[in-house]
């Protein structure tokens, strides 16, 4: 493999979360170890992370802001009006044509995707047999969020190869949407070896003003309803109600200013537990914050593989999550995690309260699921099987 190979990497977004950080580290390492690749980046928006990706594109970095989605009704009017008066604007095709046109002149030897939101974009290249490879992480609510089900139907295999971001992403595409089994493979997500902890746990609490004898449980998720945040006051009242332990719930992600933050404020308010939730806005450091967790919840309705998790794993947290979740169950299942049925609150919260009763039994489950992160999901085997499947088709 001595000729330089060109790749493209598409990513959906710049944004600090879960996938767009998952493919820059693989960027990052596909860099370092494979100096005969020159790759250019294609973003489809931008992002708190457009720097790192720019800085690792060989070539000047591309940006297509065109999604006009989820349009309000006052929007949607406002462009009948635009449309009447000024020239028709692109739509989504229109815009993935002129774009992708440009590039497929660049004639790349491969394009790797990132999330189902790519696969659109993918398909010219493929079609003009340039070998596609597109990484899925999401389950059926982040599929058909994208896509009508008729669409990823008829696209899916129309594809090179499709790596899954976990056992539930693979059976899920190939059971509801007759995806090629032949060209799925599940390869788990994973986090860097060595996590970055800015501040320690003293400095946290202190700022927090979390009493040190407080029992810390919490989440870190963007706070939206697939992801389960509508129901941290809830499963804050009962466990309140079981125990009196004192603890604090933080409440990691979104905006104070959004929404479901202020939604849940509310309702924390009303549940008369408003003393007992830390709501803690989305940041360049999580890290920090998980770090002081005694215990980590996921209360995730559909979630692929977290990254999350397996950051709360890598640092030793027993992790509590619901069955029939997606990833999750894969990951704790065999006594390496708690699994409460399907939206049981009231299961929740007793295993809540047993482990915050047991100190050793918080350090049995976190040591537990840490060696299975670092025998099995190690950040090196992962990142070396998606190597392999690239330098397979150049």
């Amino acid at each position: 493999m001595s000729e330089t190979k060109k790749i493209l990497l598409i990513s959906h977004e710049a944004s600090l979360s879960g996938a767009p950080i998952l493919v820059l580290s693989l960027l990052k390492k596909l860099k370092q170890q494979r100096k005969d690749y020159t790759i250019d980046v294609l973003l489809l928006r931008p992002g708190q992370l457009y720097e790192d990706f720019a800085k690792l594109s060989d070539n000047k970095i591309l940006v297509a802001n065109h999604f006009n989605q989820s349009l309000s009704f006052v929007n949607r009017n406002f462009k009948k009006l635009q449309n009447a008066f000024f020239p028709k604007q692109e739509n989504k095709e229109e815009q993935i044509e002129k774009v992708t046109g440009k590039l497929l002149q660049n004639n790349y030897d491969l394009v790797y995707a990132n999330t189902a939101e790519t696969l659109e974009w993918t398909i010219p290249f493929y079609k003009k047999n340039i070998p596609t490879i597109v990484a899925i992480h999401e389950l059926t609510f982040g599929m058909e969020s994208s896509y009508p089900k008729d669409f990823i139907l008829k696209n899916i295999s129309n594809v090179s190869m499709i790596i899954a971001g976990s056992n539930a992403v693979a059976e899920n595409l190939i059971n509801r949407y007759n995806a090629d089994p032949k060209k799925v493979t599940a390869i788990h997500s994973f986090v860097d070896e060595k996590l970055e902890i800015q501040k320690g746990k003293e400095q946290i609490k202190k700022e927090l003003n979390i009493p040190e004898s407080d029992i810390i449980l919490g989440i870190a998720s963007s706070q939206e309803l697939r992801k389960g945040t509508d129901l941290v006051p809830l499963l804050v009242k009962k466990i309140s109600d079981k125990t009196d332990i004192n603890f604090k719930f933080i409440n990691l992600g979104g905006s104070s200013k959004s929404g479901p933050v202020k939604c849940s404020k509310i309702d924390a308010e009303k549940l008369g537990v408003e003393d007992k939730i830390i709501y803690v806005d989305h940041n360049k450091t999580p890290n920090d914050y998980i770090n002081i967790f005694d215990i980590f919840l996921l209360l995730s309705r559909e979630d692929p593989f977290p990254l999350v998790m397996l950051t709360a794993a890598k640092l030793q947290k027993p992790i509590v999550a619901f069955d029939k979740s997606g990833g999750a169950v894969e990951f704790l299942e065999n006594g390496h995690g708690v699994l409460a049925p399907y939206l049981d609150l009231d299961t929740m919260a007793d295993e809540v309260v047993k482990l915050m009763k047991d100190s050793g039994l918080r350090k049995t489950y976190g040591e537990s699921i840490n060696k299975r992160l670092e025998n099995e999901y190690s950040d090196k085997e992962l990142t070396n099987k998606i190597f392999t499947l690239i330098d397979s088709f150049l």
